[in-house]
């Protein structure tokens, strides 16, 4: 997703050079991101990711359609109704708003319910254009709803479920924690949120300094997210602010707050940023950064020492809103 160079960049971490290599070798031919090529991109993100883990049991289930909303899929992922209350994780996939899908985080949701003990429900959410964020919002309400309603049956906690947002995931997790709040539906454990887009201004309005999003998701990129996401021009000032996490008139009521981002990601500043607005509001959060590592670097460089590290920083702050 952006121009490949023989020459490696002296500002990545060392043990993430070659696989950042690779990855641009592969995709340097690849055309912009856009709506005529949009579906290239989401049939790509399709074929990725690695085989389902074999001892961990997941389902899919459809949450139905209702009063402007249409249907959903969940993919629970160990859950048992015969053991005892367990704590959850629902999950926010990541994509740019405008692809991805719950079928690549598998594994890794597999990986996180066996660390924790506990069931991961991941939303296939609707993405944009063909959905716009207040369907969006009103699928991802369907969904907590409907997982309450069966937490009996799932022999789920309700008292301690947590939010996981991946990127553009986080958009919708954060804003999914903001909305139930003022609808009083459920308190949230816990939020974790990995490299978060959260504000709509980043690549309109504010662009990032040169060294900050230039793997994997650029600040062109994220501009053709948010408008074709929110349907009209990002960083203006007719934007909703109960669509844009960065954007919210508070924060006040959230859950306490993980944040993880490398410091040469396109979210870098943005997610800094949300973090001091999260603590101004009295929430307990912590922010984990990444020297020398780009935009979903523990995806692509799974096997190095950085990403075992991010993950079991990860891995820590769910089980502290878990348990």
């Amino acid at each position: 997703m952006s121009t490949h160079s023989d020459e490696q960049d002296p500002l990545i971490a060392t043990e993430l050079q070659p696989f950042l290599g690779a990855l641009l070798q592969l995709t340097e031919n690849s055309p912009p991101l856009n709506g005529a090529n949009l579906g290239f991109y989401r049939k790509r993100a399709r074929v990725g990711g690695s085989k389902p883990l074999d001892d961990v049991p997941f389902e899919v289930v459809e949450v139905p359609d209702g009063a402007g909303y249409r249907s959903v899929r969940l993919w629970l992922v160990n859950t048992n109704a015969d053991a005892p209350a367990r704590p959850a994780v629902l999950h926010f996939h990541g994509g740019g708003l405008v692809m991805g899908n719950c079928q690549n985080s598998l594994p890794r949701m597999q990986g996180l319910a066996r660390a924790l003990n506990c069931a991961v429900v991941s939303v296939e959410y609707g993405l944009a254009p063909e959905v716009g964020p207040n369907e969006a919002q009103l699928q991802h309400q369907a969904a907590v709803n409907w997982l309450i309603a069966q937490a009996g049956n799932l022999a789920i906690n309700v008292n301690r479920i947590s939010l996981l947002g991946v990127s553009a995931g986080g958009c919708h997790a954060v804003n999914l924690a903001l909305r139930c709040v003022d609808n009083k539906v459920v308190d949230f454990s816990g939020m974790a949120l990995l490299y978060p887009m959260l504000d709509d201004r980043t690549g309109s309005t504010v662009m990032p300094p040169a060294h900050q999003g230039q793997y994997l998701w650029t600040a062109e990129q994220n501009h053709y997210g948010w408008r074709t996401f929110l349907g009209k021009a990002p960083g203006s000032d007719k934007i909703s602010s109960h669509h844009v996490p960065a954007r919210a008139k508070t924060l006040s009521g959230l859950p306490p707050t993980f944040i993880a981002v490398g410091e040469l990601d396109l979210f870098y500043a943005e997610n800094c940023a949300f973090t001091e607005k999260l603590e101004a509001a009295g929430i307990a959060t912590e922010l984990y950064t990444v020297p020398g590592a780009f935009h979903a670097f523990e995806s692509v460089a799974p096997q190095s020492q950085l990403a075992s590290e991010f993950n079991q920083r990860l891995l820590q702050a769910l089980d502290r809103f878990c348990h």
